[in-house]
């Protein structure tokens, strides 16, 4: 025993016999199954936790950037073909997917039914191909009738939560008030107009669904009183990501005559605070994992003491301090170990069937626990990040084993006379 190799068979089988003694045998305390449980719960809820809140985000930002490009140039003050001639050579640089150029416009939607903002886009016909969340692209457009007849027509398309909100259908009616009106004799007069509503279309945000309408862009400059203007260039990039890149070759294909402005500019208190609720949330979960790890002190410590006779006899048979450590030091990563890995199992589990899982949660307490007009989402997001979900497990089992040392080597520092002589 005092010459065999550090975690030997010997070792092994000495810490799993422990671990399975029965309590009155001086085996593992309650403290320490409570301990393994709380281990593998808090990991579960971990990955669970952090994999729904990466899918918020990474849905929240799929949604918000499909609505809209993701670098933008200011035009307004600039002739149309000067700003036609700059979208054909922004859209030659690398990495550009397509550039549009926009007119966006806040306005009041009302109809019999109700009334509520909205967000006029004018552009162009050629460009509806340019609109991702437009299934049917150009060919939807067409079916509507939308872009047809003076000045682009009077057919809109607009957000499906838009027309819910106001209960109007496709063929129907909706009146668009533009707070920029036409000055009179009695003072400014809201610029108001009555368009038919040509179809519906879904971002996958409830968000921009419910302000969202599209309008051609002859009958956008027309509303608008922008008569052969343009307010944006709307540009998408391969890679939304890779904003700063694009945005450096703009200004410097333009010599910087141009305000150029991203998404992340545009919306940077917003995922800001979804960066730092989602590392607050990981901090005080991890804290949460290292306190549960903490408990296996207690038992290990329990246990060490009912095993005080066993550890004297080892001693004075020449077991090494060494073996005596690395024997409890086994039982509390074996706790913490098993403990991690089954989180893990059931972490993924539960990330990899989320919509079963919140339908089943749904049906047990009689109603929605998601609704998509509260969350601004159509369903539960989980997107599983492996990475994530290993570090967790791993900084489990870490603290499993770190929080044992201390126990484990009370232990092998007992002395076998006085253990024996008070034993």
């Amino acid at each position: 025993m005092a010459k065999s190799a550090p975690f030997s068979g010997v070792e092994r089988a000495l810490a799993w016999r422990y671990l399975r003694a029965r309590r009155q045998h001086g085996g593992v305390s309650l403290i320490s199954i409570i301990s393994f449980f709380g281990i593998m719960l808090a990991v579960m809820a971990l990955i669970v936790i952090m994999s729904v809140m990466a899918g918020f985000r990474s849905t929240l930002l799929n949604a918000l950037l499909g609505g809209s490009g993701q670098v933008f140039v200011q035009v307004q003050d600039y002739p149309a073909d000067e700003v036609e001639d700059l979208v054909n050579r922004i859209v030659e640089l690398p990495g550009v997917e397509s550039a549009s150029p926009i007119i966006e416009q806040q306005v009041l939607a009302t109809t019999d039914y109700g009334r509520t903002g909205a967000l006029v886009r004018g552009i162009r016909p050629q460009d509806i191909d340019n609109l991702p969340y437009l299934e049917g692209g150009r060919s939807q457009a067409d079916a509507a009738g939308w872009g047809e007849g003076k000045n682009g027509g009077d057919v809109v398309l607009i957000g499906a939560f838009l027309a819910s909100d106001l209960r109007v259908r496709p063929g129907e009616e909706i009146r668009l008030i533009a707070p920029e009106g036409v000055a009179g004799p009695f003072g400014v007069t809201p610029r108001s107009k009555t368009y038919t509503v040509g179809d519906t279309f879904t971002t996958g945000s409830v968000e921009l669904d419910k302000l969202y309408v599209l309008m051609p862009m002859d009958q956008a400059q027309l509303f608008f009183n922008r008569k052969g203007e343009y307010q944006l260039i709307d540009i998408r990039l391969v890679d939304p990501m890779k904003t700063e890149q694009a945005m450096r070759q703009i200004n410097e294909m333009t010599g910087f005559q141009y305000v150029v402005f991203d998404w992340k500019q545009q919306r940077a208190s917003y995922f800001n605070a979804l960066n730092v609720e989602r590392g607050m949330m990981r901090i005080i979960m991890l804290i949460l994992i290292t306190i549960t790890a903490l408990n296996i002190i207690t038992g290990v410590v329990m246990l060490v003491k009912n095993k005080t006779r066993d550890i004297a006899i080892l001693r004075t048979i020449g077991t090494t301090r060494g073996a005596i450590m690395r024997i409890f030091i086994m039982i509390g990563a074996i706790l913490g170990l098993t403990g991690a890995l089954i989180g893990l199992g059931l972490g993924v589990l539960i990330v990899l069937n989320i919509d079963a899982v919140e339908t089943a949660l749904s049906f047990v307490m009689g109603r929605e626990i998601f609704a998509a007009d509260v969350y601004g989402l159509d369903g539960l997001p989980a997107e599983l990040d492996w990475g994530e979900a290993l570090f967790t497990t791993l900084w489990a089992m870490s603290m499993s084993i770190l929080v044992t040392i201390w126990p484990a080597w009370n232990a092998a520092r007992l002395d076998p006379v006085d253990a024996l002589r008070f034993e």
